[in-house]
């Protein structure tokens, strides 16, 4: 019987800490701002896909 207390102890103690991991894991992952507009691009509609589809040679 003496091994139950360390054991309860180690395991209380790895619970915690997991909640701790888990908690800090999910903070520091979340997203806490809007992207902002991406300035590499130049805003061309005639350099755009999107703005003269390209359907191939007719």
């Amino acid at each position: 019987m003496k091994f139950v207390v360390p054991g309860m102890v180690s395991g209380l103690a790895g619970a915690a800490l997991g909640v701790i991991a888990v908690l800090g894991i999910t903070a520091g992952a979340q997203q806490n701002s809007t992207p902002g507009p991406d300035s590499s691009e130049s805003g061309d509609p005639g350099s755009s896909l999107l703005g003269s589809v390209q359907y191939g040679s007719r």
